[in-house]
């Protein structure tokens, strides 16, 4: 089964902030692999939209949501509504749960 996908705007942003983070401080190379894993595990994702463990926060914000870890550091937050893969949110560790919630447009 391969799902259509879809990027919020906030995932958009939140991925472009993590690739530019990464090209600035860790360069082209290391850059490209990241935008490259980031791109493999969507794609995984939309195989598999099931696999991936649903997030504790999804019972407060009221949406199933879950979490793809590509690295340690990066989880893909998505939701499957209708066959459809929805990428919300790109995060890094670093970023508070609640903060991620707040750029997603959850008021909590």
């Amino acid at each position: 089964m391969n799902l259509e996908t879809r990027w919020s705007g906030p995932a958009l942003l939140s991925l472009a902030e993590v690739l530019e983070y990464t090209l600035e401080e860790h360069g082209e190379r290391q850059y490209k692999k990241l935008r490259k894993q980031v791109m493999e595990a969507v794609r995984h994702i939309s195989f598999t939209p099931f696999a991936a463990a649903i997030e504790p926060y999804s019972d407060v914000v009221g949406v199933e949501l879950r979490g793809y870890k590509v690295i340690p550091q990066l989880k893909i937050i998505y939701s499957v509504v209708d066959d459809v893969v929805y990428i919300e949110y790109i995060k890094n560790s670093w970023l508070s749960e609640e903060t991620m919630l707040e750029r997603m447009g959850y008021h909590l």
